[in-house]
């Protein structure tokens, strides 16, 4: 296991500990607040409701009420949090982005990385001679020493960042999930979404960036050890300009990273929200068809039914 491997599972066992631990305090600080909230907000509605104030349908009465044991399950005691959503935002973007470079971890990458390039350095750098004149293999092993420490070092900054930053929107997770309650606070969840969307995309496409500067250093190795002695530093020319390449692209997996989780947060609230419309509106339709026929169902019955006729009434139909 090399330097970044053993970084990576120290940190991943040190932030493992924190969500667990700061999502059980955050939840035991919230409940008596959300608790109290909750049944405020239910004897107001019920209040409304019996004394005929409150003109919404009983539907969207019984939707907020089953949204309300949703939200304050999730949030107060963790319903299907670690399972789902902890899940889903801090282990499955790595796993995805190891299964798709083809190694056990994503930072398996990186420290192959820094060994081919090593081993593509100290062969230019063994090469080179004060005295016979060959310095530029010296300068080239350098470079190429420098290049993959910078590129490997920042990678891996970017994977800890998101880590991180994961683990303490995660961490804050029930107080975001709580927001849920009214319509005016929903706009913290969103952006609390949008912000774990962000750093999960952060860690898939840095590593899969990462994945690519490998297959250039393994094919460039493969060349240098097949050309052996008559090598030269105009060789290395390629693997540098590439590696220089990489790691501005690498500066650019953030801004593309934030933009594309913004738009696939706005989209999935837009789905949503549109999806709940309807479900509102086909169930309001078939409430309101449910009570027309039972109006009709009334007024059939009481047309049909005999009413009984006073004496004086009989007296008169009959002069």
């Amino acid at each position: 296991m090399g330097f970044f491997a053993t970084f990576w599972v120290w940190l991943n066992a040190q932030l493992a500990g924190y969500i667990g631990e700061n999502t059980a305090r955050v939840a035991g600080a919230l409940e008596p607040a959300i608790v109290t909230v909750a049944v405020v907000y239910v004897m107001i509605w019920g209040y409304l409701q019996l004394t005929g104030q409150l003109e919404a349908p009983l539907l969207t009465g019984l939707k907020r009420i089953i949204t309300l044991v949703v939200v304050m399950a999730v949030s107060l005691r963790l319903w299907l949090y670690n399972t789902l959503i902890v899940n889903t935002f801090y282990q499955a973007p790595a796993q995805l982005a190891a299964a798709v470079a083809g190694t056990s971890d994503p930072v398996s990458v990186i420290d192959t990385i820094w060994a081919r390039g090593g081993a593509v350095a100290a062969f230019l750098w063994d090469n080179g001679g004060v005295f016979s004149g060959d310095v530029g293999y010296y300068v080239a092993g350098a470079v190429v020493w420098v290049l993959m420490g910078l590129l490997c070092i920042y990678t891996m900054f970017l994977i800890a960042l998101s880590s991180v930053a994961l683990a303490v929107l995660l961490a804050l997770g029930p107080l975001f999930i709580a927001m849920l309650f009214f319509d005016a606070t929903r706009r913290f969840f969103h952006a609390w979404l949008a912000q774990l969307a962000n750093y999960a995309l952060i860690t898939i496409m840095t590593v899969l960036v990462a994945a690519l500067m490998l297959q250039i250093v393994q094919s460039y190795a493969e060349q240098t050890a097949a050309r052996g002695d008559t090598i030269v530093t105009v060789d290395a020319l390629n693997m540098v300009l590439v590696a220089a390449l990489v790691f501005l692209l690498m500066r650019q997996v953030m801004p593309v990273a934030a933009g594309l989780a913004s738009g696939v947060a706005l989209s999935t609230f837009g789905s949503m929200s549109r999806l709940a419309a309807w479900s509102m509106h086909r169930g309001t339709a078939l409430m309101s068809g449910a009570g027309a026929v039972a109006m009709q169902l009334g007024d059939g019955a009481r047309s049909g039914a005999v009413q009984p006729k006073s004496p004086a009434a009989a007296w008169r139909r009959s002069g």
